[in-house]
């Protein structure tokens, strides 16, 4: 039998589970509990922890010399299945036994964990810093491998004396839904600016110094491989939904730069729109019928080509428009010499038609296809209005 995933929370409140940091860890744990999971709250007051003397020994050597119980309160986060590192606000700033248990985690601070678990932050004041102590705190649980879910804060004053209670309850439920499917799923968040401003500081920072004070920071990022570059840190990569096609690019920047020259040559003055109040076309084939309507001859100056339609769907016929001296045609049937096929959909044409549905990422996405010389179809917009 697989046992109990252990989610592992750090509490910095002198008040310990009588405070409101400690209610809320209790809305979490009650949720998490339902669920099967279970919620260790290790109070820093029952924990001798003392104060970062700033020497750097853990730098040179990977572990801090001062023998008290930092060491065993990280070891139970490192093994944790999720982190939680909650505190309330004094002073603006996480309290004195957090803050003294995080600078004391500085041989970690360089050093990446392989993990990546879920987190939560946690903090309440009483009217300011809350938002802000959060913050902090989700930046911290990467150094103990876990990267923030989210972040649970409240407004309170008094002991229990929540500002909306119900929602700060409600908020903790969600949250700790959230963490328990990230555990059980093995669940990854994407990639932020964060871990990316981390990555390109700590590495710099710890190539810089792998000779004197960071050669066991750098012997880690060795070992991990993490010096291979960012995606190697995140353990994700970059991927596109499809190929970059260099054709389709210097289409739409071919039409683009001659959309402008035309605006430039013929000012900003647009021939008029077709009948506002007229009912819009209910088909596919009725939008291509109406298309001649919409035709602009200004910026079809020189153009001769044919735009074959293949639709298929609801509908399924095949029409084209036949462009030249400056007049647009529909007909039935395939055209003679098509420059460009379209293969759609009727229901996807229509949103278009429609301005439901942007047609270049429709293209991108593959909800329908072209043959032929790819301008045409991006100068399909300042053809038709």
């Amino acid at each position: 039998m697989d046992k109990t995933p252990v989610v592992v929370a750090v509490n910095g409140s002198p008040h310990m589970g009588a405070g409101n940091t400690g209610m809320m860890l209790a809305m979490i744990g009650a949720e998490l509990q339902r669920l099967g999971l279970g919620l260790e709250i290790i109070h820093l007051t029952d924990h001798r922890v003392e104060y970062c003397v700033g020497c750097g020994h853990c730098l040179e050597r990977g572990r801090c010399w001062i023998p008290d119980d930092h060491a065993a309160v990280v070891e139970r986060l490192l093994a944790a299945d999720a982190v939680v590192l909650a505190s309330p606000v004094y002073f603006f700033h996480v309290t004195a036994q957090m803050k003294a248990f995080l600078d004391r985690s500085l041989a970690l601070g360089h050093k990446p964990r392989p993990t990546w678990k879920p987190g939560l932050a946690v903090s309440v004041s009483a009217g300011s810093g809350e938002t802000a102590v959060a913050a902090y705190l989700e930046g911290m649980l990467r150094v103990y491998g876990a990267f923030p879910v989210g972040s649970l804060t409240a407004l309170a004053t008094v002991p229990g004396g929540f500002m909306g209670k119900e929602a700060v309850e409600a908020r903790a439920a969600d949250l700790a839904r959230d963490l328990a499917r990230a555990v059980r799923e093995r669940r990854r968040y994407p990639a932020t600016e964060t871990d990316l401003r981390y990555y390109t500081f700590m590495s710099a920072l710890v190539r810089d110094n792998h000779d004197t004070v960071m050669k066991d920071d750098f012997d880690h990022w060795e070992k991990l491989g993490l010096n291979r570059g960012f995606e190697a840190y995140v353990q994700q990569t970059r991927t596109a939904t499809a190929p970059a096609d260099p054709a389709v690019r210097e289409g739409w920047l071919k039409e683009m730069r001659a959309e402008y020259a035309a605006r430039r040559s013929r000012g900003a003055a647009r021939p008029p729109r077709p009948d506002s109040n007229a009912p819009p076309p209910a088909t596919c084939r009725e939008i291509l019928r109406s298309m001649p309507a919409a035709f602009d001859r200004t910026a079809a100056e020189g153009l001769k080509a044919a735009y074959e339609f293949r639709v298929s769907g609801e509908e399924s016929f095949t029409a084209h428009l036949a462009i030249a001296d400056g007049a647009c045609t529909y007909a039935e049937g395939p055209a003679a010499r098509p420059g460009l096929v379209i293969n759609t959909p009727a229901g996807v044409w229509l949103a278009i038609a429609r301005g439901e549905l942007d047609g270049q990422t429709a293209f991108m996405n593959g909800s329908y296809t072209a043959e032929g010389d790819l301008a045409l179809l991006f100068k399909l917009k300042t053809l038709f209005r």
